[in-house]
């Protein structure tokens, strides 16, 4: 496996790692101090793929910025407005990082010549990135406008607050469990995007990307011969 290939794969296993760890990360930090943990694996993502240092620049750019931001909102109380402004601001922060790091990693699959399974992962890596770039802005959305987003309480015995990561990949996947539910415009706008873009990467992007790896020189597609 070359470097370029550990690197996209350790860039995926980095993303799969931190959503199923997200909610006990959640329940031990507050907020604003995930965010940071989440900043430094976007960061390592745009260094994976090889963006340049302008890229690099960039993205540490605004992983520094939620990091001032964390640290600040730690000091402030959590009812308090500057406690809030510094969350919200920092939550917008990091949608922008995930976003960056989602044009990063996507330049770099499009602009390969050959598709490899170093593709392959890159592209996973930008599915599970639209999944984690939608939940940022729930949180936010949920933070300016509190009944946004409401849980089922026949459902859920802990209505609050609601898991707004694991809402975005249930909606991104669009299995639509029910537990979870978006009243608010926005949010419900947001939601049908979010279904719409997960469904539309994988049966267009992902699907292109696996027939142009599986039909590269020098991959043999086994024939009706071969089966019999």
């Amino acid at each position: 496996m070359s470097e370029a290939q550990r690197s996209c794969l350790i860039l995926l296993l980095s993303l799969v790692l931190l959503l199923v760890l997200f909610p006990f990360l959640e329940a031990m930090a507050r907020p604003i101090l995930l965010i940071t943990v989440i900043a430094g694996v976007l960061l390592g993502g745009v260094v994976a793929v090889e963006a340049g240092r302008r890229h690099v620049r960039n993205a540490l750019l605004l992983t520094l910025v939620q990091i001032i931001l964390a640290v600040s909102a730690s000091l402030l109380d959590e009812g308090s407005l500057g406690f809030l402004v510094a969350v919200s601001v920092g939550l917008a922060a990091m949608a922008a990082l995930i976003v960056y790091a989602i044009y990063c990693v996507l330049r770099y699959v499009l602009q390969a010549r050959v598709i490899t399974r170093e593709q392959i992962y890159a592209g996973i890596s930008v599915y599970l990135l639209l999944g984690f770039a939608f939940g940022a802005v729930y949180y936010l959305v949920n933070i300016l406008n509190p009944d946004c987003i409401v849980v089922n309480s026949a459902r859920l015995a802990d209505t609050h607050p609601p898991d707004l990561m694991y809402f975005s990949f249930v909606t991104l996947a669009t299995l639509g469990y029910g537990d979870i539910t978006p009243v608010a415009p926005i949010a419900r706008s947001l939601a049908e995007l979010e279904a719409l873009s997960g469904t539309l990467y994988m049966a267009v992007l992902m699907a292109r990307l696996v027939s142009l790896h599986r039909g590269r020189p020098g991959h043999h597609i086994p024939s009706r011969n071969d089966i019999s």
